[in-house]
């Protein structure tokens, strides 16, 4: 390697500094976690190796930059630069996506871009070399760029319809950083990437942390938002609830005698799956005891109410299963405690004509 070489590589890794350390230190903690997500950990470790190889891409191209003989390789090492910028930005993507929206069509703009990319092997229509071996962008140049962009305003409104019940700080924190990553691509399409995988992998490590501790508050078996999320949420006096309800399974204690307990937490998460699909800003259910639910209504007239519950008992009928609910609506001036024991009295009425309808006595040990 000739010594002009050994100073755009000594240049180069020092720009890539940071990205390299940040990659190492998120990559042992990656490692080291052993428990939970572990699909989403595949989507971590993707942008990782995004970042990670945009450096050596980085460091690879420049050097083929000084070297005219090096033509085809500096071409493919440019195509694979600008294939790994919209993979980083599916893998934050599907990070902050719900398992249930994660989907093959979220990979079409990431496929439009790998097409029009590859196309510098044969056409200028992406980017080319001029005779004097100098970048020259295509009339398609900025395709990977506005595909780059449009991943992150994706993840900008996933982010904001999907964790609307987190912490205001703390999710504009992870806003920001997404805007930052944002703004590093309209940087990348103008300068050149100095900032673009520090910005990247920045971003990759907020998410984590702050979905890390989103998911320390969601129930385990069902995916709702747990006791200690109701009592979080409850506290806070910014909250508008119109209305809150009860929901309580039936025949729990007769299917676990019956059938076992893993088909009573099967029952348990059909539920919790029937709640999450009727589950907006304004209506969140919790999973507060074992068979006990709890939906907060915010800014939700009594019809709605009504509606919302009678939509619910029909999805859990249709899945196998029944539930007895109740609600009650606020004026203002009842405390929450008065509207829980007030719902709870309402779900309980509603229980015991279910089990009169069914010819079941409710106080036999049977669920």
């Amino acid at each position: 390697m000739r010594t002009d070489d050994f100073s755009v590589l000594s240049y180069l890794l020092d720009v890539h500094y940071i990205t390299i350390f940040l990659a190492v230190l998120f990559g042992m903690k990656l490692h080291a976690q052993q428990k939970a997500r572990d699909m989403d950990l595949r989507f971590y470790w993707g942008t990782l190796a995004c970042c990670l190889l945009l450096v050596v891409e980085d460091v690879l191209e420049t050097c083929c930059a000084f070297r005219p003989e090096l033509r085809f390789w500096r071409v493919l090492l440019s195509v694979a630069g600008y294939i790994l910028r919209p993979t980083a930005g599916v893998s934050l993507l599907l990070v902050v996506c719900s398992p249930e929206k994660r989907s093959w069509k979220l990979w079409i703009p990431w496929g439009v871009s790998a097409a029009v990319n590859l196309t510098a092997f044969f056409s200028p229509l992406a980017f080319s070399f001029d005779e004097d071996y100098d970048f020259v962008r295509g009339p398609l140049g900025y395709v990977v760029f506005i595909v780059s962009f449009l991943y992150m305003l994706i993840i900008l409104y996933t982010i904001w319809k999907r964790f609307y019940e987190g912490k205001s700080a703390e999710r504009a924190v992870l806003i920001v950083c997404v805007i930052g990553c944002m703004g590093s691509s309209l940087v990348d399409a103008s300068y050149g990437r100095v900032h673009l995988n520090e910005a990247l992998m920045i971003a990759c490590v907020f998410m984590y942390f702050y979905l890390r501790s989103h998911d320390n508050n969601l129930d385990p078996l069902t995916s709702l938002r747990s006791r200690l999320a109701f009592y979080e949420a409850t506290g806070n006096p910014d909250r508008k609830i119109s209305a809150v309800a009860s929901i309580d399974m039936n025949g729990l204690k007769r299917l676990n005698d019956t059938k076992g307990h893993a088909e009573g937490d099967r029952a348990l998460a059909e539920i919790g799956r029937c709640m999450r699909e009727l589950s907006s800003r304004n209506i969140i259910p919790y999973r507060v005891g074992g068979d006990e639910f709890t939906i907060l209504f915010m800014s939700q007239e009594e019809e709605e109410v009504q509606k919302i519950l009678r939509v619910l008992k029909e999805k859990v009928i249709a899945a196998g299963y029944s539930v007895s609910a109740g609600y009650t609506m606020s004026t203002g001036e009842e405390s929450l405690d008065d509207l829980l024991r007030e719902s709870d009295r309402n779900m309980y009425q509603d229980k015991a004509a279910y089990y009169r309808q069914s010819g079941r006595d409710r106080r036999a040990p049977r669920g």
